[in-house]
C-alpha cells in the first residue's frame, strides 16, 4: 500500500504577541487557516530504513528534515522496526512564514500508523506534534483556528468564507527567531485579547465585513524591509478586504471578493519574478489517500 498526502498551507489572519516568556518562547494569540496551496508527500512502507526525499535544495533529506523526526517518533511510539519512503514535492516556498514544514510533519504523523496498520488516538498525536513544533498541533486538523500559549492551545473557530486569497512570497530570507527578537516586550503577562463571539461573527461573514486582525511580527519585518514594505502597500492599494503579511514573513496575502480581482491584483505586482498563488481557504490541514499497489 501507498499513501499520498496533501498537507496545506496556512496564513495568519490575525497574530499578537502577548509577552515574552521565561522559557524563551513567546506567548502569542493568533488565528490560523489553512489554504488550498499544499505539498505532496508519498508515503511508501519498507522494510529498512526511514528515507527522505525531496529535490527542493533548501529542504534536508536527512534526520534534520521534520517528516524524518515525525517518522521517528512514531516508529518509536509504536514499538515499530519498518521503514519508509518519503517523497515530497515542495510547493508551498520554504521558510516564508505558511507552515510548510509544519505541515509535512503532520502529514508524516498522521499517514504513517495507518500505513504500518496501527492507531494513534488524538490527544498523543497532539502531544507528537507538539514535540516537532508549535505549528504543527494545527495542522493535524487545519481549517480556521485560534491558537494561544506558544501556538499549540487550539480553538476551532467558524470557517471563514469565501473570500479569494492572492498569495505573494519575494525572495527575502528572514530568522523567525531575530523577528521575535526585534519585539521590544518584556515578561510582563498581557492575557488574551481576542473575543471569541466577535471573530466567530465576523468569520461567518467574511471577507465582507471589515476584519480587525493584524500582524504584529510586521512591526518589526516590514519598517526593516522597505522592498517588501512597498508590496504589502501596493496589495493594500489594489481593493482587497484585507492585506497582512503571514507568519514572520515574507509572505504577504491579500483577500478578494472575486477571482478577477485577485488575478487583477497579481497582474498588477512591479516584480513579476516573485512567488504567487490564487485560491481559496481550505478546512483540511491534511488530506490523505490511499493507493493499493499492483
Amino acid at each position: 500500500m501507498t499513501l499520498h498526502a496533501k498537507a496545506y498551507a496556512k496564513v495568519n489572519l490575525h497574530l499578537e504577541v502577548l509577552h515574552h516568556r521565561e522559557d524563551g518562547y513567546h506567548e502569542v494569540e493568533t488565528i490560523l487557516q489553512t489554504i488550498g496551496l499544499h505539498d505532496t508527500l508519498v508515503f511508501r512502507a519498507t522494510k529498512g530504513a526511514i528515507h527522505v526525499h525531496c529535490d527542493h535544495p533548501s529542504v534536508p533529506n536527512d534526520r534534520d528534515n521534520l517528516c524524518h523526526r515525525a517518522a521517528l517518533l512514531v516508529r518509536k511510539q509504536l514499538g515499530l522496526r519498518g521503514g519508509v519512503d518519503i517523497t515530497l514535492e515542495k510547493k508551498i516556498p520554504v521558510a516564508a512564514g505558511l507552515g510548510g514544514g509544519s505541515a509535512d510533519a503532520a502529514a508524516t504523523l498522521l499517514a504513517l500508523p495507518r500505513l504500518w496498520g496501527e492507531e494513534l488516538g488524538e490527544e498523543l498525536l497532539h502531544e507528537m506534534a507538539a514535540q516537532l513544533g508549535a505549528d504543527v498541533p494545527f495542522f493535524l486538523k487545519g481549517g480556521t483556528q485560534l491558537a494561544r500559549g506558544i501556538g499549540d492551545e487550539l480553538t476551532p473557530l467558524h470557517a471563514s468564507g469565501e473570500g479569494v486569497f492572492l498569495l505573494v512570497t519575494p525572495k527575502l530570507e528572514l530568522s523567525t527567531a531575530r523577528v521575535y527578537e526585534g519585539l521590544k516586550m518584556g515578561l510582563t503577562h498581557h492575557g488574551p485579547k481576542v473575543n471569541l463571539q466577535n471573530y466567530k461573527a465576523l468569520l461567518s461573514r467574511f471577507p465582507d465585513r471589515a476584519w480587525p486582525g493584524f500582524n504584529r511580527l510586521g512591526d518589526v519585518v516590514l519598517p526593516a524591509n522597505p522592498g517588501l514594505h512597498r508590496l504589502y502597500l501596493h496589495l493594500q492599494d489594489t481593493g482587497p478586504r484585507l492585506a497582512m503579511m503571514s507568519g514572520s514573513g515574507p509572505s504577504i496575502f491579500a483577500v478578494y471578493r472575486s477571482l478577477e480581482e485577485a488575478e487583477l491584483a497579481r497582474q498588477s505586482l512591479p516584480d513579476p519574478s516573485v512567488f504567487t498563488w490564487i485560491g481559496r481557504s481550505t478546512r483540511f490541514g491534511v488530506q490523505l489517500t490511499e493507493v493499493r499497489d499492483r
